[in-house]
């Protein structure tokens, strides 16, 4: 049988326990402990305000070292804070039941740490004084007090003696290590672990974001058959009354009667195609999907009422859905100031570091931007949730606003060539794009 944890390596008979790596493993854990604890002694006297704050990271920390044991890394006991929130984030963590666990913990560990630090100096300095009395018995004989009035003669003919103890001495450390790093663990498991309730709270959160992502599909699913129906379903009905005309003209009118309503019919259809392209465009703009955020927002531009300005500094290809969700997430943030606000107009950065891409839409307006009085942002910061994204919103009242989206680039997709880049996007040397260059039609 192989042992996975520590606990059933103990068990196990001792040459097997002996020739594995638990007794190693245990011993780096005993270390790390015997290490930590008077060093957070240190600090906590220092700065015993920020105890709470200290026993998150030390659990964070602790979480990690109990896959020395074996054991899998433990889930964290405490609820996201989302990026908007994180001026609350000490508020929050104060209140949760897990930070004062995680409290219990680190006093926990300051006395294994004790322990484990009396351990490992027993241990080195039984080591010791076996192989100084071997030495110093070599040079000269002297006489040895084991216990109360046991004694020892040594010399130089018996000093090899005390060697012996070394078939005994390291097996017996082994197993005093393996079982306090057990009985740490196992203390730590129990306290670190989320309780029931934390795991509830969770699955509702996620509940919660799922029940979100559903109804802004739904609400843009309803919005997609509204423009069908108001927009290109009018246009393709007026376009069959042109028709009829044009028919009954044919059939009755005149050679100006007749162009006037073939030119009539050719101008109703080329309406029905705007509207069905703008229709389209709404759900997912093919440029970008060809061609990236960059090119797609200049796009945007063009053909926005409110001035759009976008710098890109490098902005990468990512995952389809994250692409969308920029874009959708630049659209939202020029609607929103083009229908709240008095800003002049909006600025786009597209920026990226060696760990994540950025997306930050701001404008002059008056600030002061809830996501619980609209449905728009509050459904972009549940998308950019779903996608491992992140959707920052700085909004003091009397502005100006600043929204940032964030994503990973653990996976982000192969970066197009230099030259489709300048094929694609058309624009200044610090490749800017203004709207007010291309107003609406």
């Amino acid at each position: 049988m192989t042992s996975q944890t520590v606990w059933q390596a103990l068990v196990l008979p001792p040459w097997r326990f002996l020739a594995s790596w638990w007794p190693w493993r245990s011993l780096v854990f005993v270390t790390t402990s015997a290490v930590m604890a008077p060093a957070l002694v240190a600090v906590l006297a220092i700065t015993i305000l920020l105890l709470p704050i200290w026993a998150i990271l030390v659990g964070w920390l602790d979480r990690r070292r109990l896959r020395l044991l074996g054991l899998p890394l433990l889930a964290s006991g405490h609820v996201r804070v989302p990026p908007g929130e994180r001026q609350n984030w000490l508020g929050v963590r104060l209140t949760e039941p897990a930070t004062w666990r995680e409290l219990v913990s680190l006093i926990a560990g300051l006395v294994f740490g004790a322990v484990s630090l009396g351990a490992l100096f027993g241990q080195a300095m039984t080591l010791i004084l076996i192989v100084g009395v071997s030495v110093v018995s070599r040079q000269r004989e002297g006489t040895v007090n084991l216990f109360a009035d046991l004694t020892v003669r040594l010399g130089p003919e018996n000093w090899w003696h005390p060697l012996l103890l070394l078939i005994v001495a390291p097996p017996t450390f082994a197993y005093v290590n393996g079982l306090l790093a057990a009985l740490h663990g196992g203390c730590l498991r129990w306290l670190l672990a989320p309780r029931i309730a934390e795991i509830d709270e969770r699955v509702a959160r996620l509940t919660r974001s799922r029940a979100a992502l559903v109804a802004a599909n739904e609400a843009e699913r309803r919005r997609i058959e509204r423009d069908l129906h108001d927009g290109v379903q009018q246009e393709l009905v007026a376009i069959a009354a042109r028709l009829g005309i044009l028919e009954l003209e044919l059939q009755h009118g005149d050679d100006a009667a007749r162009m006037a309503a073939l030119e009539a019919a050719q101008q109703q259809t080329e309406r029905a195609l705007d509207s069905l392209r703008s229709t389209v465009r709404g759900i997912h703009p093919a440029v970008l999907s060809d061609h990236g955020v960059a090119a797609a927002l200049t796009e945007l531009a063009s053909r926005s009422a409110m001035p759009l300005r976008i710098e890109d500094r490098g902005f990468p290809r990512l995952s389809p859905a994250r692409e969308a969700a920029a874009y959708f997430f630049v659209a939202e943030a020029l609607t929103n100031a083009a229908k709240h606000t008095s800003a002049s107009g909006v600025r786009v950065t597209l920026a990226a570091d060696d760990e994540r891409a950025y997306v930050i839409a701001s404008d002059t307006g008056h600030g002061g931007v809830d996501l619980d009085r609209g449905t728009g942002l509050r459904g972009l910061r549940e998308r950019a949730d779903a996608l491992d994204g992140e959707l920052a919103i700085d909004s003091p009242v009397g502005g100006p606003t600043r929204l940032t989206l964030s994503f990973p680039l653990a996976d982000a997709a192969p970066q197009p060539s230099e030259s489709d880049r300048r094929a694609v996007v058309a624009s200044a040397p610090e490749r800017m794009v203004t709207a007010d260059a291309h107003p609406a039609r």
